[in-house]
């Protein structure tokens, strides 16, 4: 995927030292900011998905209670 950007002088002066402090290029600097961010949204994505299953889970326990 090919992805055109235009970054704040704030933001461009960042990428450029650390390009300048690990002598990789932009685009492997962003890809792994991409992948320390993913990480980071882990723990929020697996908290989602249990909430959810639980909420479920009581969904379907008050439906077959109802029932009865």
């Amino acid at each position: 995927m090919q992805i055109i950007i235009q970054l704040d002088p704030e933001a461009a002066r960042q990428l450029e030292e650390i390009q300048n402090h690990t002598n990789q290029d932009s685009a492997l600097v962003i890809q792994q900011a991409i992948g320390l961010y993913y990480q980071q949204l882990q723990p929020h994505r697996q908290f989602y998905m249990e909430t959810k299953r639980h909420y479920e889970l009581v969904g379907t326990m008050s439906a077959t209670t109802s029932s009865n």
